[in-house]
């Protein structure tokens, strides 16, 4: 099942508080934060956050996602994420459903 794009900002902001050292109370920092711009996240960081995303979620990120406009803040990367993962499984395993799959019969 492919966690949900909330689930996945979690241990996000989980990681980028825990490795760049970002205080619980800083009120700059949310999911909407620019995490470059803002400079919660350097040029090295950057190496660091995409190893964490794919190794934790098993997923291949491309040239595109990282240097999308999405890809600059918590909510932008963890829908990207979401997206990557949704896109490579079926569409019951996306949805959290189990339905059986059974063959149409030969005719």
């Amino acid at each position: 099942m492919v966690p949900k794009p909330t689930e996945i900002g979690e241990a996000l902001e989980r990681f980028l508080r825990s490795a760049f050292s970002i205080r619980e109370g800083d009120s700059g920092f949310d999911w909407d934060a620019q995490l470059y711009d803002s400079g919660f996240v350097d040029s090295a960081g950057v190496v660091e956050l995409i190893d964490f995303l794919e190794s934790t979620f098993d997923v291949g990120l491309q040239d595109d996602d990282v240097f999308s406009d999405e890809f600059t803040t918590i909510n932008g990367i963890s829908a990207i994420v979401h997206q990557r993962l949704a896109t490579r499984v079926s569409p019951d395993e996306a949805t959290g459903t189990d339905a059986a799959r059974v063959a149409p019969p030969d005719r």
